[in-house]
This record gives C-alpha cells, structure tokens and sequence, in this order.
C-alpha cells in the first residue's frame, strides 16, 4: 500500500504554510514589542491576520486533500497533519485575543 503523490505534496504543502504563519506571527509579536506607536500596532495586525490566513488554507488543503483520497493509510497522514493546523489554529486564535485584550480592546 502506498500513499499517493498528491497527499504526500498536499501534507508537505500545509506544513510549509503553517511554518510561514509561525515566522509571520513572531514577526509580528517583535513588532509590536518594539514600539506601541500607531504603524507598529497596524504592522503587528497584519502579519498576524495573514498568519490567521495561512492556517485557515493549510486547513483547507489538508481538507481538500482527505476529500479527494479518502483511503486508509492516506487518511491517517492527514488526519496527523490535520492535528497539526488543529494545534497551530488554536495558538492562534489565543495569541489573537491575548493580544487585544492586553491592549483593552475587544
């Protein structure tokens, strides 16, 4: 039993969009420890809402992807990489609102 080409392309795909959403959050947290003036708030927001970006394709591809090849063994890699995007969806989300609720907003 093998797993298809376009499973192994899709898995490694979303795993290179979950590590580009990574760098981009954390570019996105130095800027806005660097200053707390008005462009650094607004760079810090957007690198974060295209973090929140990328998960949510990485997501799609790997849903797209079990869609498409619904068998056993290639199941089961995306169901791992989908734990994955579940994981980096989540700190996400929580790095999101530790964010504005640190600054008050809502």
């Amino acid at each position: 039993m093998s797993i298809h080409a376009e499973v192994l392309w899709g898995c490694g795909y979303a795993l290179f969009l979950l590590a580009v959403a990574r760098g981009l959050g954390a570019m996105g947290r130095k800027a806005r420890a660097e200053d707390d003036s008005w462009p650094r708030t607004d760079v810090a927001r957007f690198h974060h809402g295209l973090s929140t970006l990328l998960v949510l394709l990485a997501g799609l591809l790997v849903g797209a992807c079990a869609v498409r090849h619904p068998e056993g063994l290639e199941l089961g890699l995306l169901g791992a990489v989908s734990l994955v995007v579940a994981w980096r969806a989540r700190r996400t989300w929580v790095e999101r609102w530790a964010d504005t609720s640190s600054r008050g907003e809502g």
